[in-house]
């Protein structure tokens, strides 16, 4: 179930993506967790969902920080986390290039 509701999460970028057009429109994001809550079959409250997602979350961001540090430079092959964390590869699907570096403008003025 918990994978079930991932795909349909992942659906939704207008929910996890801050870069999406609509992120900060409530109605918007609301209108996706509604969406999201039907295709459940309605067992699922919105809330509920909402809390789920906030556990998930937080496992992920764990399991995603562990496998980061473990790919320093100079790491071996061996030393390298391989997350088995059962919702990884499913969250990293949608969510790894998410907090990717932005380009930044230079806004200083050159003389």
């Amino acid at each position: 179930m918990v994978l079930t509701f991932l795909d349909y999460y992942g659906e939704e970028p207008v929910i996890w993506n801050a870069s999406h057009p609509s992120h900060k429109q409530r109605n918007e994001v609301h209108d996706a967790w509604k969406r999201i809550e039907e295709k459940m079959g309605g067992e699922v409250s919105v809330v509920q969902l909402k809390k789920k997602k906030d556990s998930l979350m937080a496992s992920f961001r764990i399991v995603a920080k562990r496998a980061k540090s473990s790919t320093k430079s100079g790491a071996g092959a061996a030393d390298v986390y391989k997350p088995i964390w059962f919702a990884y590869e499913k969250m990293a699907s949608f969510l790894s290039d998410k907090d990717e570096s932005r380009t930044t403008l230079n806004s200083e003025v050159s003389k």
